[in-house]
């Protein structure tokens, strides 16, 4: 009889990337395995909605929380990312530079609070995976050995391919390639100071300031992207022998009854459409009001997530919406999708056969709006000038376009009978049996 693992799951605070964490756990806990998620107790319906034990951090760490001045920062510098990739990183000022360094506080806590329940409950878990993007002093410090998830856009593992963030092609001129990675090293500067200082006071060992994004596996981790999409033609991965690919890892829907078309437009004509530029890109009210300005005058329908500023936006009569969407069944029932290019929505998407149109705001948006046009699975909008005509073409052209519905058809079968969450499961489960062997030898 197959051995039953304790596996704890937990990842950064933030909807992408927890998702992304959900979804992997949700793997484990159908090949049998005991899965608990840790996280601030707001987060407890979602391990409870998938039958996830839960354990809260210890919520008096976040008393200590300051208040998050890098949104704040972003929606008051829109101006500063409204550019081309060289300009929305250029010429920042030392108070951009040292408001970017701010996040590392916030990391910190978190840090505080993992390493706190690490402590607590070191003997209680076989092992660890999650999400954090970047390295966490108290993971590894941890006896509870840990698999990183990488849930963004895989580049960040490419060092041959172009600049992360930069939403390049693959076929872009080096010198241009360079001339990014400069600059968007120069406005990261405070931030990874700040971050290599605090990993060298913490007795760990640092990232290199190449690659300091993505915490190095110790013994291998796994990123979210299908094969389709995958940069083959960027190979090696850094470090090549330590990130393996797992094509689809969607988490179940936020609820699990249907999607319901709403009566207010359930018999309009036209084809139905959904339209979301994520938590973050949607705090841009101004720019959500030009897209459903030039939206209303289209003949097709919206289902419209008007994120967290919502309630400063009207939905013309051919769109229904909400602040917040249940999302994946949502995407289930529309013919096409407007994203902002987040992994988590650009892959569900793409799982669910859908067309889309990326239109990226920020990070590796641009990066997954780039790469459904190299591969011709997908449009890309500039989303700092939108012109009605180009918009209504686009949406017409992408909803007609036959060759384009048929590869991404053909990556969503793909994703859905893929073998890599098997995989990931028996790598996993290798792991703990090895480590647990081992250490009855040792002792």
């Amino acid at each position: 009889m197959k051995p039953k693992y304790r596996i704890l799951i937990s990842a950064l605070d933030a909807f992408g990337h927890i998702n992304c964490t959900l979804g992997f756990g949700e793997i484990l806990a159908e090949a049998g395995h005991e899965v608990t998620f840790v996280h601030r107790a707001h987060y407890k319906k979602l391990a409870d909605k998938r039958g996830f034990k839960f354990l809260p951090y210890d919520e008096s760490i976040f008393e200590n929380l300051p208040p998050g001045p890098y949104v704040d920062w972003v929606e008051r510098n829109l101006d500063k990312f409204r550019s081309d990739a060289l300009q929305r990183y250029a010429n920042w000022t030392d108070e951009d530079k040292e408001v970017c360094a701010s996040m590392v506080n916030e990391i910190k806590i978190g840090d505080q609070a993992m390493g706190k329940f690490l402590d607590e409950h070191q003997d209680s878990f076989d092992i660890l995976i999650g999400d954090f993007v970047t390295k966490y002093p108290s993971i590894s410090r941890s006896t509870i050995p840990y698999i990183p998830i990488a849930s963004m856009n895989p580049l960040l593992i490419y060092p041959r391919g172009p600049p992360p963030f930069s939403g390049y092609s693959v076929n872009v001129d080096k010198e241009k390639a360079l001339e990014f990675r400069r600059i968007y090293r120069d406005s990261a500067s405070k931030l990874f100071d700040k971050l290599h200082a605090w990993w060298k006071s913490s007795n760990v060992s640092c990232l290199t300031e190449v690659n300091w994004i993505l915490d190095t596996p110790k013994y291998f981790g796994f990123y979210h992207y299908p094969e389709g999409l995958d940069y083959k033609e960027c190979e090696p991965k850094d470090p090549a022998d330590k990130w393996f690919r797992v094509d689809a890892s969607i988490r179940k829907p936020d609820e699990e009854s249907e999607f319901v078309i709403p009566e207010s437009i359930a018999s309009l004509p036209g084809k139905l459409i959904y339209f979301s530029l994520g938590s973050l890109g949607s705090v841009d009210v101004d720019l959500m009001r030009k897209m459903i300005s030039i939206l209303s005058k289209s003949p097709h329908r919206f289902i419209v997530s008007k994120g967290p500023k919502g309630d400063e936006i009207e939905l013309p009569s051919n769109m229904w919406g909400q602040n917040y969407v249940n999302q994946i069944a949502v995407i289930k029932v529309v013919d096409m999708v407007i994203t902002h290019g987040g992994n988590n929505t650009f892959l569900e998407t793409i799982y669910f056969g859908k067309p889309l149109i990326v239109m990226p705001y920020f990070y590796d948006q641009f990066d997954n709006a780039q790469r459904v046009v190299d591969c011709r699975i997908g449009r890309r909008l500039d989303t700092w000038n939108l012109d009605e005509k180009i918009v209504l073409n686009t949406i017409e052209e992408t909803l007609n376009d036959q060759e384009m519905t048929r590869k991404i058809k053909e990556i969503a079968l793909s994703m859905r009978s893929t073998k890599s969450r098997e995989r990931a499961v028996e790598m996993i489960e290798n792991l703990i049996s090895n480590l647990k062997n081992n250490n009855s030898i040792a002792n």
